[in-house]
């Protein structure tokens, strides 16, 4: 087995555009570090200890982000390599390139 060698690659990619209609997503894409997170997923994929040393967060805080990042289907595993040590690396992507809200209230 090399030093570290590829795993899973997810189908799925980044989109130009997704549309939101769920009002309890604005808390969470308005979050300070959930956004910071989430721009940063934007740009490219990245595992959570690189989003941990680019935000200065604890990479369980981290994690604890993307979660809810997740449950709204804002970002996604991109895919998974297995580093040298055997342990999977994730890497993550936002979702979008652009999020749009379309929902009406009340």
């Amino acid at each position: 087995m090399n030093k570290s060698s590829e795993g899973k690659r997810s189908t799925k990619t980044i989109q130009d555009e997704l549309q939101l209609d769920d009002p309890e997503v604005i808390p969470v894409i308005y979050h300070k570090k959930k956004g910071e997170i989430l721009m940063l997923l934007i740009e490219k994929e990245i595992t959570i200890i690189e989003l941990s040393h680019a935000t200065g967060m604890n990479p369980g805080t981290v994690k604890r982000h993307l979660t809810d990042l997740q449950k709204y289907n804002l970002v996604f595993i991109s895919r998974e390599r297995v580093n040298e040590f055997s342990i999977v690396m994730k890497y993550y992507r936002a979702s979008a390139r652009n999020y749009l809200f379309n929902f009406k209230w009340p």
